[in-house]
């Protein structure tokens, strides 16, 4: 279908006092209050399972403002004339991310319900249990207390090596926990020069300063633009977007493995900030969809056609791919290595927090990659606005599902709780107001950019 060349000149692209969008950002902020209410008094009860429950909320929406800006850092650097007048709603979405600043307090504050390498002793709950580890050093105590006074009254007591083992001969798997809680931190130590928390503290604010300077930046000049109509806004960001991608690229992978990779400190994957941005890139695509679908037949209308949802589609089932590749290259390379600093990973969602979670890691192979993929390979349902929805659809509940699955497993067994769906509402609702009202404030196309004439007659070849 080829675009609408009958195109309102006069439309502002702004969303109308009366639609179905107006005052959106009061709803979506009243749903974050009643959300922070109901996890306020969650955390009173259960502040470990509000810690966790609020850093899946926390960063499956800040993954989402980190797909949008990659999606717009991206259409700069390669000087796309075909997605300004998609770019703007990611820009949307992108400009939550300094938001992000006052919603990481929480997890600043509850840091040691989280991580264990803040108290190594803890890291035992990730596999070994200091009990046991207690039990040896009360007996060998005992032991040395009953044990004949040297010649040397000055010369220490020690319990021989007959003590440990008549323990482990009395209680083997008690033995076997007490060395596994001491293989677990003799690791966290090993890891102590990055894994410390004024480290951790001071490459966080980095993290935020930077994604909040790029959000801020290509916010302004491109609305700024559609003051000005300025040229040079249109070179600016092309000039400034391959430094950001380097800084968006250093930013997120190393948050990954910050709030995500060392949950389990003990685990590591090279690979892991790149599934993760994948996923982010899934979300935003899908959001973007969704978002630009419902906005089609009022405000944008005459501004996004077929064509244009067709490569957005592309890009969808593409990163879905990237995705799928990565996470099974991981997976692969894992157990054909099979060592068990990297196995303990899977392992924690197969065979550990008894088998609760052997379902969804299973299932996540068959919604995230091989439903999606049959669904969105069809030229066809690409360019058919009800297949784009579903799969849209389809995939952003899933990245919901996927980030859960690389977050509760270090809390404990698979168990929904209301507090899950507590700190959502409570994020998503505080993030999607700041979107929203951006949204009412500034034209839903970048109606100053140079190249928007293309965008609106876009076809494909």
């Amino acid at each position: 279908m080829s675009a609408d060349k009958s195109t309102d000149a006069s439309n502002d692209y702004r969303i109308k006092p009366g639609s179905g969008w107006s005052g959106a950002w009061k709803k979506a902020a009243a749903v974050g209050v009643f959300g922070f209410a109901l996890a306020g008094f969650g955390f009173t009860q259960d502040a470990k399972r509000f810690a966790f429950s609020y850093l899946f909320a926390f960063f499956f929406f800040l993954s989402l403002a980190l797909g949008a800006l990659f999606f717009v850092v991206v259409q700069h650097l390669t000087k796309a004339g075909w997605s300004v007048t998609v770019r703007r709603t990611a820009e949307f979405f992108m400009a939550g991310l300094p938001a992000f600043a006052v919603l990481i307090i929480p997890l600043i504050a509850l840091m040691a319900q989280l991580f264990p390498w803040l108290a190594p002793h803890a890291a035992a709950g990730h596999g070994a249990s200091t009990h046991a580890e207690i039990a040896l050093i009360r007996e060998a105590h005992a032991a040395d207390l009953h044990a004949p006074q040297a010649a040397d009254s000055h010369a220490p007591r020690k319990a021989g090596p007959s003590v440990v083992a008549r323990v482990a001969a009395r209680d083997p798997e008690a033995a076997l926990e007490a060395a596994k809680a001491h293989e677990h931190a003799k690791l966290i130590e090993g890891k102590k020069s990055y894994l410390n928390k004024p480290f951790f503290l001071a490459r966080n604010a980095f993290y935020i300063v930077v994604w909040a300077a790029l959000a801020y930046w290509f916010f302004k000049n491109s609305t700024d633009q559609d003051r000005t109509k300025s040229r040079q806004a249109t070179v600016n960001a092309q000039t400034w977007s391959p430094l950001a991608l380097a800084l968006f690229a250093l930013t997120l992978t190393f948050a990954s493995v910050d709030w995500l990779m060392s949950l389990n400190p003990t685990w590591f994957s090279t690979i892991f900030g790149v599934q993760v941005f994948a996923g982010s890139v899934v979300s935003a695509l899908a959001v973007l969809i969704l978002v630009t679908m419902s906005l089609r037949d009022t405000t944008l209308k005459g501004a996004i056609n077929v064509e244009h949802y067709h490569d957005i589609g592309k890009l969808l089932f593409g990163f879905n791919c990237f995705w799928a590749y990565i996470s099974f290259s991981q997976f692969f390379l894992i157990w054909y290595a099979n060592i068990p600093e990297e196995l303990a990973y899977f392992h924690m969602r197969w065979s550990e927090n008894g088998g609760t979670w052997q379902g969804v890691t299973a299932a996540l192979p068959i919604l995230h990659f091989a439903i999606p993929f049959w669904l969105l390979l069809s030229r066809n349902v690409k360019r058919n606005a009800a297949g784009l929805v579903l799969g849209s659809v389809l995939l952003l509940v899933v990245q919901v599902l996927e980030m859960y699955w690389n977050i509760l497993p270090n809390f404990g067994p698979f168990a929904p709780h209301w507090l899950d769906l507590a700190c959502f509402l409570g994020v998503g609702g505080a993030y999607l107001a700041v979107v929203f009202h951006r949204m009412e404030n500034f034209p839903l196309v970048p109606v100053g950019d140079p190249r928007l004439a293309r965008a609106l007659h876009f076809e494909n070849a």
